[in-house]
């Protein structure tokens, strides 16, 4: 009897080993499949993200660059602007002890061809703001073009409503 155990459990062990064997030979032909398929979908995603990544990057560099572009162009303006109230400042209060500068008289028609010279030019300017406006331009960017401040467009475009409003209860 003894030898009946024996063999049974002999037989037991090799159908056992079989069996693991016959399932290592199945997971291995799965293994290869699944193993490239996950690299390829690993390698799709590292891909993936690096563009991502210098895509960020890119829109982070582009928005720094126009950040500082904005902002020499306002420290420009702002310059210009001191420099200009310092002028204002200086003609509207002479030094003491100076009297304030004597204007020189023109004769009537120069002072009239000057006017209107000078409203051709603020028409052409007007005419060339509402271009820009049409191209669909915001008022920033048609400032900037036009080497304006903000303030004298957005007066420009209040006026015309204005006038606008004017004509049509006319």
């Amino acid at each position: 009897m003894d030898v009946v155990y024996i063999i049974l459990i002999g037989a037991g062990i090799v159908i056992m080993l079989l069996a693991l064997i016959i399932k290592q030979k199945e997971t291995n032909d799965v293994n290869p499949e699944l193993l490239t398929q996950r690299t390829t979908d690993k390698a799709e995603l590292e891909r993936g993200l690096q563009r991502f990544g210098k895509q960020i990057k890119h829109q982070q560099e582009m928005a720094t660059a126009e950040l500082q572009q904005t902002r020499s162009d306002l420290l420009q303006e702002m310059a210009l602007l001191r420099k200009r109230i310092d002028e204002l400042e200086r003609l509207g209060n002479p030094p003491q002890g100076e009297e304030p500068k004597s204007v020189s008289v023109e004769s009537g028609s120069t002072k009239k061809e000057q006017a209107d010279v000078d409203m051709l030019a603020l028409k052409e300017r007007y005419r060339r703001v509402f271009e820009l406006e049409k191209e669909g331009l915001s008022p920033d960017e048609i400032a900037k073009r036009l080497g304006a401040g903000r303030g004298e467009i957005d007066l420009i475009f209040m006026l015309a409503a204005k006038h606008e409003r004017g004509q049509a209860h006319a």
